[in-house]
């Protein structure tokens, strides 16, 4: 598993978007249309980018890989929000 943790606008969603590209993998994000415009931005225009309700509503190929924009704020949207949770740390096991 690829793991990309760095400070704000240090190149993060570019190396993100490279990782998919190479491994066929879509973007899971909390807003893809804003994300499908960066990625454009950044030159990635032909990588599938979804959202939660993509996953749940769509028929979406389970078998194809995937890679998580911003996960501590997906974790958050996911679990926490709707249950007054506030995450003040969480733990990732790095395996490639």
């Amino acid at each position: 598993m690829k793991t990309i943790i760095r400070d704000r606008d240090s190149g993060k969603a570019a190396e993100l978007l490279k990782y998919a590209q190479t491994h066929g993998a879509a973007v899971i994000t909390q807003n893809k249309r804003a994300f499908a415009v960066k990625a454009a931005a950044l030159g990635f225009e032909n990588i599938d980018i979804l959202d939660y309700d993509d996953l749940k509503y769509e028929n979406y190929d389970q078998h194809r890989p995937v890679v998580i924009h911003n996960a501590d704020k997906m974790l958050y949207w996911l679990i926490c929000k709707d249950y007054g949770l506030e995450t003040i740390g969480f733990t990732a096991t790095a395996e490639e």
